[in-house]
């Protein structure tokens, strides 16, 4: 396993460490385009993978979220955050747990 499946990997640990749930669902879709598993975390559908774009696909692991249960069911999830591979796991974390508002953003976080 590369360095960037492991960051992935990490990333779905975190979300069942904090309660999120795996879902079997959208295997079709998964099998076809290679999409990684679906969680469901508090109303909300989450799904980690590589930043689409070819050139930064290596530089970035992003998540994906959606909550409507029909659109997560065949994939179709909105992209909400791009960490950097280049991350530590505890960094991965913080990440982690900002995006299911476990912890809340800063108010000087997006400037």
């Amino acid at each position: 396993m590369d360095e960037n499946e492991n960051k992935l990997v990490i990333a779905e640990k975190l979300f069942e460490k904090y309660g999120a749930k795996p879902l079997e669902i959208n295997k079709r879709n998964r099998e076809k385009f290679g999409e990684r598993r679906i969680f469901f975390y508090q109303d909300n559908y989450y799904r980690v993978g590589k930043l689409l774009s070819e050139k930064d696909a290596e530089k970035y692991m992003v998540v994906s979220c959606i909550d409507n249960e029909k659109y997560a069911e065949i994939g179709m999830l909105e992209d909400i955050e791009a960490i950097p591979f280049s991350a530590d796991e505890a960094e991965i974390e913080k990440q982690i747990r900002l995006i299911l508002g476990i912890d809340q953003y800063p108010e000087n976080f997006y400037q």
